[in-house]
């Protein structure tokens, strides 16, 4: 094995298992300035730990620490259906009352929620792939009330972040989708998911990667106006997508956004070495991927942590779910290094230019989150400066960088509130 890919195994190794996250206590205003063996315990609270800044591990504590609770004869099983990205996303949306899953998939994923499916439930959901460009889709799981004029419904639209899929907001479709005022999607972004990943080309710009595809996205899906809840990296996407295409987007939810401002703090020593694997797109998933038969092994030690709040079952679905979006081929993820250095420290912040935001915001931060809420501050103090737009910055106690899942109880209830308003301002 050459020196370069050795490093990247270890390399990458921090970002995959150092985000995690539980659920706690409301929101509240910044002011500004498989059911295999267990891969998981779901009663060891103190596994749960929150996300940091990606900085990597001393090499010594990643070779020294025993951080892969999964086996290796699980994982090996895990590795020969690693390609069966969509079964595992079936599989995971059938803990949903209301999801009747793909016939394709009904072999093996039947039984997940025989005992939950409840026929008498006024939602009705599907999977679609909606073709962006020739050979492009983008995947989408969407959630709406039974026998409903689409014409009068709202809409609202959840993307998540970096590496992710639309199965991260698991523990937040049933809760949001119960008002029979609203149509959900939830998207995966190009090059995510269970989306096409189109081969990386560095002469596609970030904006005909993912902006004008979300444009084609709306159109086809003939959705004129909407609601936007996005996380991370998909946040910063989401502001992009306003000031290019203005007036769809009425208001936008930026959960914990990324490259938004640079922190003067830096966020840790980062080695030499990772540093320069970041600026040559070693993606943090080569680990999985080069890890082969080991990979669903190596992603137990981020899964275990992230999802340990949660019960066995969706412990282990998420998980299916998470190794194989992880282990796909490598796509949307490589345009990483032209928005973040390492660290997560923007290089183009979007502070700089907010003032061409087009729609109301909200910047929503985990008491414990690693991004700097002085990010939003920043963008309402400059938003409701210099544009005709409103802008408010929150908090949510017990909680990291993934506050859909640190504190989804919460959470929804934020978000079903943000639902009900839109209806009286914008509806």
């Amino acid at each position: 094995m050459s020196r370069i890919r050795k490093s990247s195994l270890f390399t990458t190794f921090h970002t995959l298992i150092s985000e995690t996250a539980a659920p706690g206590a409301p929101a509240k205003m910044v002011q500004p300035k498989p059911t295999s063996p267990s891969v998981h315990n779901h009663n060891q609270a103190d596994g749960y730990k929150r996300s940091t800044a990606p900085t990597a591990l001393p090499l010594h504590k990643i070779v020294t620490a025993k951080l892969f609770p999964l086996d290796a004869t699980t994982s090996f099983k895990d590795y020969m259906k690693r390609k069966e990205l969509d079964r595992a996303q079936d599989a995971l949306l059938r803990l949903l009352p209301f999801y009747t899953g793909s016939s394709t998939y009904a072999d093996t994923n039947a039984a997940v929620n025989a005992d939950t499916q409840d026929s008498t439930d006024p939602r009705t959901s599907e999977v679609l792939k909606v073709e962006v460009s020739k050979g492009r889709y983008m995947n989408e799981f969407t959630i709406y009330p039974k026998n409903a004029d689409p014409s009068k419904l709202n809409h609202f639209v959840l993307i998540h972040g970096y590496g992710a899929g639309l199965g991260f907001y698991l523990k937040n479709f049933d809760e949001i989708s119960k008002n029979p005022n609203w149509c959900i999607h939830a998207l995966d972004l190009l090059g995510y998911g269970c989306s096409s990943r189109p081969k990386f080309d560095k002469a596609e710009s970030i904006e005909t990667y993912f902006l004008d595809t979300l444009e084609t996205w709306r159109q086809k899906r003939g959705i004129d106006k909407m609601l936007m809840c996005s996380h991370s990296l998909g946040a910063y996407v989401s502001a992009l997508y306003t000031m290019k295409y203005p007036g769809h987007v009425q208001k936008l939810l930026c959960i914990s956004p990324a490259g938004i401002y640079k922190d003067p703090k830096p966020p840790g020593e980062i080695p030499v070495w990772f540093d320069w694997l970041w600026e040559k797109s070693v993606s943090p998933f080569a680990l999985v991927r080069n890890a082969g038969p080991f990979g669903s092994m190596v992603t137990s030690g981020w899964t275990s942590r992230r999802f340990a709040k949660l019960t066995e079952k969706e412990q282990n679905l998420l998980h299916d779910y998470t190794y194989r979006i992880f282990n796909a081929p490598g796509a949307g993820e490589y345009y990483m290094p032209q928005i973040l250095a390492a660290g997560g420290v923007p290089k183009t912040p979007l502070v700089d230019k907010i003032e061409n935001i087009t729609c109301d915001t909200v910047w929503a931060y985990g008491d414990e989150d690693w991004m700097p809420r002085q990010g939003g501050i920043d963008c309402t103090k400059k938003i409701t400066e210099h544009t005709p737009y409103n802008s408010d910055v929150i908090e949510f106690s017990s909680s990291g960088h993934h506050i859909y899942l640190d504190n989804y109880s919460k959470f929804n209830k934020y978000l079903v509130d943000e639902m009900k308003n839109y209806e009286k301002v914008y509806a």
